[in-house]
């Protein structure tokens, strides 16, 4: 993978998940860990899982304050709100496993209306918004390729029958910028500004 340039950050605005999710999170990957093919998934660092609004990628880094400025704009237009852990899937679909993810459900006006507003405010900066549209997930892991029919099977399998713990409630205050580095072991994530959701009066 070639690295970055130094006048580059890659970024993504994302919210935040409380222990409370991180702690449910762990409890769900310890048990597919045990029911997938062994080695057929890698799994993310739950302290690394963000439930991502806007992806930039590789950004120049003078632009940052821009990006900076449409969440301070944006973080105010919905009060925090509560979602809870729903369903698990891959990308793209079953027959080739990429992605694996747990989705959410709740309060999802709110949160599709926030997702609007840093979309919006990011396509005046020139980002082009995701052709996929938006579809609120956590990253659990990421399939090892090439994976060999038999796992790739025993895999989809897994997930089909899979469900996810019972939980409760998780409450989203703050809208972030958070900052990626590749390395060696794995993604490091730094945010770099965070805006709280919600009137600032209030």
């Amino acid at each position: 993978m070639r690295p970055a340039s130094p006048n580059t950050l890659r970024v993504f605005a994302a919210l935040e998940l409380p222990p409370a999710a991180l702690r449910q999170i762990t409890e769900m990957q310890v048990v597919l860990k045990t029911v997938t093919p062994s080695g057929s998934v890698r799994w993310v660092k739950p302290e690394g899982i963000h439930l991502t609004l806007v992806f930039y990628g590789d950004t120049e880094a003078q632009r940052v304050a821009a990006i900076q400025h449409v969440l301070d704009q944006a973080a105010p237009i919905v009060e925090p709100f509560s979602l809870t852990l729903s369903g698990l899937g891959v990308f793209p679909n079953p027959r080739r496993p990429r992605v694996v993810w747990v989705g959410v459900q709740g309060a999802l006006e709110p949160l599709h209306k926030l997702q609007r507003a840093v979309e919006t405010g990011s396509k005046t900066l020139g980002f082009k918004p995701d052709e996929r549209g938006f579809n609120p997930h956590l990253t659990l892991g990421r399939v090892n390729q090439p994976l060999r029919p038999a796992d790739q099977q025993a895999l989809s399998q897994a997930l089909a029958q899979a469900r996810v713990p019972a939980g409760g409630e998780f409450r989203l205050e703050t809208l972030s910028l958070i900052r990626s580095e590749l390395k060696p072991g794995g993604a490091v994530y730094t945010p770099i500004f965070t805006a709280p959701l919600g009137s600032r009066n209030a």
